[in-house]
């Protein structure tokens, strides 16, 4: 998975609930772009991440006809939220389509298709409304996590082509351990040809 989490809940919301996800008449986007929510009537939704786990992070190569690849992934768990705001009531009256878009079949797709997981949705609403003063929007806010897998593959860049061909190494018993001189000494040298 190379999407952001948020962007394919953006999908998930989008498709399932039948809103506009970009440009000008957006009702959906990713939290921190800089929007405002508009003077009109209607149901406004913002995705966020709120904080994340870090659950592993591995680099692992693998040879190649042209030399080698590196393969980085990292596993999260990311703390998903998603905000509903409205002027009139569609917050109030649609609110429970979130929950029912993060469990529908399309949402079950999006997962596996792009190696996520929606965990158990909390079973809270947060109604946010009086956080508005005196503008008195509906806003409710849901969080919950999401297990998520990226992973990036990239040419492994090799400053030199003699690197780490050259090796001293020795062998010790009991005896020549703690000795400055091993029981056995010896040198693995591997001469590389030129192109």
């Amino acid at each position: 998975m190379n999407s952001l989490t948020e962007q394919i809940i953006i999908n998930i919301l989008a498709q399932e609930m039948d809103l506009t996800p970009s440009g000008e008449s957006a009702d959906i986007w990713i939290r921190n772009q800089n929007r405002k929510i508009p003077n009109s009537d209607g149901l406004f939704i913002v995705v966020g991440m709120v904080d994340a786990q870090t659950i592993s992070s591995t680099s692992e190569t693998i040879p190649t006809d042209d030399g080698m690849n590196e393969i980085q992934k990292v596993i999260l768990s990311e703390n998903i939220q998603i905000d509903m705001y409205s002027r009139d009531n569609s917050a109030l009256s649609r609110r429970w389509e979130i929950i029912a878009a993060l469990k529908s079949v399309f949402a079950q797709q999006k997962q596996e298709e792009n190696y996520f997981k929606i965990y158990r949705i909390p079973r809270n609403f947060l109604n946010i409304s009086d956080s508005e003063g005196g503008s008195r929007l509906n806003r409710f806010s849901l969080t919950f996590p999401c297990q998520v897998w990226y992973r990036k593959i990239k040419p492994l860049v090799i400053p030199d082509k003699d690197y780490y061909n050259d090796f001293d190494t020795r062998v010790d018993d009991a005896e020549t351990i703690d000795q400055e001189t091993g029981l056995i000494e010896f040198n693995i040298s591997e001469e590389l040809e030129e192109p």
